[in-house]
């Protein structure tokens, strides 16, 4: 349906990895659709992840209003949509890597299980690295070269790059010898690559996507960061004003499917936007974490859940009490972001969700129609619905054993009267 936009890298969407992307062509698709757009109109995207929807409504005219529980995710998107000028990138780019260069030590940064990850030269190139970053006086460049580090931080781990939540890196005897030879150099490049050319290599190349994305797109704005909970949007310390967005393109995270927090932690740790003993914390706050106190009892303040899917609980606790304790609790917050979602929503404006579809315990959970229900409940209307096959975009992998292979989302697009 978006024959036009090529795949791949594209703009500023790739400054930075992040699981489970959203595909850029949906959210261009609907900022572009002639019964939708209204330039120098709002959307906003209560579960921003990596920043794509802001990306796509900042290069098309629109205010992008953005919240996620994840502090990379709004620091990303920051730097996503930033209108940068690219000499000023470069400049602080060198003199970053010169600083770095003249230091013979720096604080050290806790890691999680950092050994793991880091030979000692590694980390404390890194941490020499982080420390002439952290010198850098203008709040928008240290900005990106945070973003930069962290990204190149992830690169130079003995990290698996194919899996997204970190798994150390080795051969194994069920691969080929070509792929086991491909780890093994890639292996022998991380013992021997200079983090700081490695670092100035890769701004630079963010630096030119930046400097493309500012000639082709020259009036888009920064994204506007408005909140940290989606069941709670807020401005400047005040919520949110009711029917004030006209549109939403937003995907949820799909029941447990990414381990969000644990995917990013590296970035976290070192970015000291969440220690290690901070790590359970902030997936606390996250919706669809995988981890509940087991049989604790559910807010009283939770939204209630709809009987069929009571029901289809009630069967998932026969086999796994804290997985269906884990379900409820997804589904029942989930029910007050899209309360919180309704409320925002202008009249007549209109809601696009992408969500996908799981099994726990052999039970299919149906959010597409949980999310149906939930915004009929707020009086809200479900105008069309599409389906999108995902193919290799990185929801293919089983995150428990109780989990099924995610292979197609629901694309929702909801009116409100």
């Amino acid at each position: 349906m978006v024959s036009w936009l090529r795949m791949g890298d594209q703009l500023t969407h790739h400054l930075h990895p992040y699981p489970a992307k959203l595909l850029p062509h949906i959210a261009h698709f609907f900022l572009r659709a002639d019964t939708i757009k209204r330039q120098g109109a709002s959307v906003l995207d209560p579960f921003c992840g990596s920043g794509t929807v802001a990306l796509e409504g900042s290069v098309a005219g629109y205010r992008s209003l953005v919240a996620d529980a994840n502090p990379l995710s709004l620091a990303l998107t920051r730097v996503k949509t930033e209108p940068y000028i690219s000499q000023e990138l470069i400049t602080a780019v060198v003199r970053t890597v010169a600083r770095a260069k003249r230091y013979r030590s720096a604080p050290e940064i806790e890691v999680v299980n950092g050994p793991l990850w880091y030979s000692p030269e590694t980390k404390k190139s890194l941490e020499r690295l982080l420390r002439a970053i952290r010198e850098e006086e203008d709040s928008s460049l240290l900005n990106f070269l945070e973003i930069c580090f962290s990204a190149v931080a992830r690169k130079l781990s003995n990290a698996d790059p194919a899996v997204s939540v970190p798994v150390r890196l080795r051969t194994k005897e069920r691969l080929s010898s070509a792929a086991n030879q491909k780890i093994l150099s890639r292996l022998e490049w991380l013992a021997t690559v200079n983090p700081f050319e490695e670092f100035s290599r890769y701004a630079l190349q963010c630096v030119q996507r930046i400097d493309e994305t500012n000639k082709a797109h020259p009036e888009r704005m920064v994204a506007r960061v408005v909140g940290h909970d989606a069941r709670d949007l807020r401005v400047n310390g005040k919520r949110l004003p009711s029917a004030s967005v006209p549109l939403i393109i937003t995907s949820p995270p799909y029941g447990s499917a990414q381990k969000y927090i644990r995917a990013t932690s590296l970035s976290l740790n070192w970015l000291q936007m969440a220690g290690p003993k901070d790590l359970a914390t902030l997936e606390s706050r996250s919706i669809g974490r995988e981890h509940v106190a087991a049989f604790r009892e559910v807010d009283k303040s939770s939204q209630p859940i709809p009987p069929e899917f009571a029901q289809v609980i009630e069967s998932i606790r026969k086999k796994n009490a804290i997985r269906a304790e884990i379900t409820t609790r997804y589904l029942s917050e989930m029910a007050e972001a899209v309360k919180e979602m309704s409320r925002v929503l202008k009249p007549q404006g209109r809601a696009i969700i992408v969500i996908g579809n799981n099994q726990v315990a052999g039970h299919t959970l149906r959010n597409d129609d949980f999310l149906i229900q939930a915004f009929a409940q707020n009086g809200i209307r479900l105008e069309v619905s599409l389906i999108d096959h995902i193919k290799s975009r990185g929801l293919m992998t089983k995150r428990n054993r109780t989990a099924s292979i995610i292979s197609r989302e629901s694309v929702l697009v909801f009116y409100k009267d």
